[in-house]
């Protein structure tokens, strides 16, 4: 029958400190689970392995309340016929994945238990931990698993298989279909095997709960029923009061951490003086105690347990279990489909089935507490081991534990080493896993990748820049002797690089020796024309961090420098959606570096680059001085003349050319007047807005006074038309002349009546109907909720059916209205937008009412 395997962790990814992946073996309420390093990379796996070949039922999973992956994987594996016994060569089968909630309804304070019911045989299980859900309380994107639990049946050739009395015989009956599907359910699984039953029961009452289980089977053989109704009943009872201890210590331990160590006396006490009575009025010690030939009969007598102590227990052994004869048939999964996964749903705080007790700060606190991990017990006789006190600590030994394969490698003194406080003993771990390289042969069985994966990860996090020196040294040292095969070089490379992406963001000594290893890994032989590197260097970016960013940056900057322009790894689209999102950023370190680097892919690509950027548009370089810099650069590039910095603009030269002809103007009328010369009507001082009459310019002349001669009047260019300032008249986007116009009511125009204009229905504001897609795409604050069509260019939201009907032709672009193809520039776009045969979509339309 199905019962609760036991497993051990064989293999980890990786562990937090005092997060071992070995506390998932155990279950009871002080049991604090397994979790992730910090910042670690993902996916993260566990692999357990179980006693021999069991055929697994049912698979349950209690998730952290706030350090949850987004879903885990589930994968099971079985070693090769007449092979070892060893989860490195077994092969492994995919079943399914589990998908976790966020807990954001549950403020993070509730774990989800998912339960999953399988029907496949093997000797490994392996959890495959994908990215996490991002929330406040996970600053460092991490996962965690509080328990695992595994319920099974053992088949009946293993020669593991242990005696059980919740075997059953099915000798004289043919297994099939029914029978089996009948014992896979819930209902028959025994309560004491559920996950809940470990977490949450108290270490004690569930052991008295086990012993009472055992009487009860062998009460129903012998047909004792009245004897195993009163079992069933004090089973029922002690659940409950198991759950209320249970609660009772994490309140204790809890108290103790917050040293209140009257509140944890009193829990303490209470605890003590339930396990009393409950124990006393449910008969415990008698139940335990009686005989199995006894009768139903025979009165029970009581034998009160002194204060605050449980009575003895001693465990009964077990009859002998009857033979199985059927085997049931293996699990055979059809090659193209997945076992459906059912899960049951987010586990709540356990209900409080007895009296209240005093409510404290400890008490809401969620289950199970940060207690500290019991330290190893030595075999009986066994000395203790003489730590040496020139090497890791106990600590340093405790976390090198978890890495299993590295251990097994270069052995637990060296790897401890490396996770000493002491620079120097990080050195010494870091040079005698050197001399073990140089001299290993990784064609032999010991060899493993991961070993090698497990060590960097570690070393490449190490604060001091001698020591991280040493570690780089080591690394590139291993890649150049071409040791290791092309496979395994690519992994290491894509497990170990991202961990140094992180540090660009440190001090620049440190920066600068990542750049230089960087550009030295990706000139090696097996990754030279590898697309490993790359894909690191430009890897999307999600960091906030203005320093880290600035330092992705250079580094990418270095690395398209080495590789040269003509790299394939380093096209405009990898390269653009890298550097693109960087353009906007707050900090000016980071905008200068996308800068630089946009500028050289220009060079480099010309127009491709172009699909990434804004709309090029004299309005967007009017309001935004990066893009009037980085689109000059592009003009500079191909060829177009671009204002210098110290050059005046068109309206600067517009009004100096004003002031000029002012200037001649006045000195003209100072001539005329010395000369005694009659100035016409339109030229005199204050009559500039009239307008010179047809033949004004002929100026006549009084008679000399005789004996002078008439003086010859030099010849001056004629006077221009009076130059009228129309700007504060004229709306600069349909060219609506008004004199009505000022400040206030162009801008009513500009939001109520402007064909051109229209208002963003996401954000409310005022953007020109051509520049809408542009718009929505990089200015709006709805922007994550569009993506950019690669047809029609248009600004599609996302999750959205789009079909091009028009794709836009050469020197052409979208209507957003009408899905129509406008030719570029001002005149196509009033010509469509304001004309009467034109844009039938715009509410502002000329005619439309």
């Amino acid at each position: 029958m199905t019962q609760k395997i036991k497993f051990q962790i064989v293999y980890a990814t990786g562990s937090d400190d005092d997060y071992s992946s070995s506390s998932l073996e155990n279950h009871g309420p002080s049991v604090k689970g397994w979790r992730s390093e910090r910042f670690c990379v993902f996916p993260q796996e566990l692999i357990l392995q179980l006693p021999s070949v069991i055929r697994v039922r049912k698979l349950q999973l209690l998730s952290h309340q706030f350090l949850i992956a987004r879903k885990v994987e589930l994968y099971v594996g079985e070693s090769r016929k007449g092979g070892a016994v060893n989860y490195q060569s077994a092969s492994f089968d995919r079943l399914g994945y589990i998908s976790f909630e966020n807990n954001e309804k549950t403020q993070f304070k509730a774990r989800e238990l998912k339960s999953v019911h399988l029907d496949c045989t093997g000797s490994f299980v392996k959890l495959v931990c994908q990215k996490n859900h991002v929330n406040k309380h996970n600053i460092f994107n991490q996962v965690g698993i509080v328990a695992v639990n595994i319920i099974g049946e053992y088949l009946s050739h293993s020669p593991d298989k242990p005696e059980s009395y919740r075997d059953i015989n099915l000798s004289n009956e043919k297994s099939d279909a029914v029978v089996m599907g009948n014992i896979n359910k819930p209902q028959n699984m025994s309560l004491i095997d559920d996950i809940t039953f470990g977490v949450y029961q108290d270490p004690e009452v569930a052991r008295v709960i086990q012993q009472l289980e055992q009487k009860k089977h062998l009460a129903i053989e012998e047909e004792r029923y009245d004897f195993a109704k009163r079992l069933k009943q004090a089973i029922s009872d002690l659940y409950k009061v198991g759950e209320k201890l249970g609660r009772l210590e994490k309140d204790k331990k809890a108290a103790v951490a917050e040293e209140n160590y009257d509140l944890a006396q009193a829990k303490k006490v209470q605890a003590d003086e339930i396990r009393v009575v409950v124990f006393e009025q449910l008969n415990i010690q008698s139940l335990l105690q009686a005989d199995r030939l006894m009768t139903d009969d025979t009165p029970h007598v009581l034998v009160r347990s002194p204060p605050h102590q449980l009575p003895a227990l001693t465990e009964p052994s077990p009859a002998p279990p009857p033979a199985f004869h059927q085997t049931p048939a293996p699990y055979q999964q059809p090659p193209s489909a997945v076992p459906a996964l059912r899960s049951e749903g987010a586990l709540s705080a356990a209900p409080d089935y007895t009296e209240q007790a005093p409510k404290s700060r400890g008490s809401d606190r969620p289950i199970p507490t940060l207690a500290n991990k019991a330290p190893q017990e030595l075999e009986e006789g066994e000395p203790p081991t003489p730590r040496d006190p020139d090497g890791p600590d106990d600590h340093s030994m405790k976390v090198a534990h978890d890495l299993t394969q590295a251990v097994d490698l270069f052995g637990h003194t060296t790897v401890a080493c490396l996770f000493c406080k002491q620079f120097a003993l990080r050195e010494k771990g870091m040079k005698e896993i050197s001399e073990t390289l140089s001299s290993m042969d990784t064609s032999g069985p010991l060899y493993s990748v991961r070993a090698l994966i497990q060590v960097f990860k570690q070393a490449f996090t190490d604060p001091v820049y001698t020591t991280l020196t040493v570690n780089l040294d080591v690394f590139k040292s291993l890649l150049k002797r071409d040791v290791l095969s092309k496979g395994h070089t690519m992994e290491l490379c894509t497990q170990t690089l991202p961990i140094l992406l992180k540090r660009l963001g440190e001090n620049v000594r440190n920066r600068e020796l990542i750049i230089s290893s960087y550009v030295e890994i990706s000139k090696t032989s097996y990754l030279s024309g590898a697309p490993t590197v790359p894909n690191i260097s430009v890897s999307v970016c999600k960091e906030k961090n203005p320093k880290v960013l600035t330092g992705r940056l250079i580094l990418l900057e270095t690395m398209i420098e080495n590789a040269g322009m003509d790299n394939n790894f380093y096209g405009v689209e990898p390269v653009m959606k890298f550097v693109a999102p960087a353009l906007s950023n707050t900090a000016r370190d980071v905008r200068d570096a996308a800068i630089k680097i946009t500028v050289m892919m220009y060079r480099q690509y010309g127009d491709p680059v172009r699909k990434f950027l804004p709309k090029d548009d004299p309005v967007l370089r009017k309001k935004q001085l990066i893009w009037k810099k980085i689109f000059e650069a592009f003009d500079e590039i191909d060829g177009k003349p671009v204002r210098k910095p110290n050059e005046p603009s068109a309206e600067e030269k517009k009004a100096q050319q004003v002031a000029a002809l002012k200037a001649e103007l006045a000195s003209l009328r100072e001539m005329a007047a010395n000369a005694n010369i009659e100035v016409p009507e339109e030229l005199q001082p204050g009559n500039e807005h009239m307008k010179l009459k047809p033949g004004g310019n002929k100026k006549k002349k009084k008679k000399a006074p005789p004996g002078n001669p008439t003086p010859i009047a030099e010849e001056k260019p004629e006077p221009p038309p009076e130059i009228e300032d129309t700007l504060d008249k004229t709306c600069m986007f349909c060219n609506e002349h008004n004199d009505k116009f000022n400040a206030e009511t162009l801008d009513v125009h500009f939001w109520r009546s402007c064909p051109m204009l229209s208002r963003c229905s996401h954000c409310s504001q005022v953007v020109e109907i051509a520049g809408t897609s542009t718009h929505l795409l990089t200015e709006c604050s709805a922007q994550d909720k569009f993506r950019s069509c690669s047809e029609c260019l248009l600004a599609v939201e996302n999750g959205a059916d789009h079909s091009c009907s028009v794709v836009p032709g050469e020197g052409e672009t979208l209507c957003p209205l009408c899905n129509v193809a406008v030719r570029d520039g001002e005149e196509g776009w009033r010509d469509h937008l304001m004309g009467e045969q034109g844009c039938q979509r715009n509410p502002r339309r000329a005619g439309k009412k």
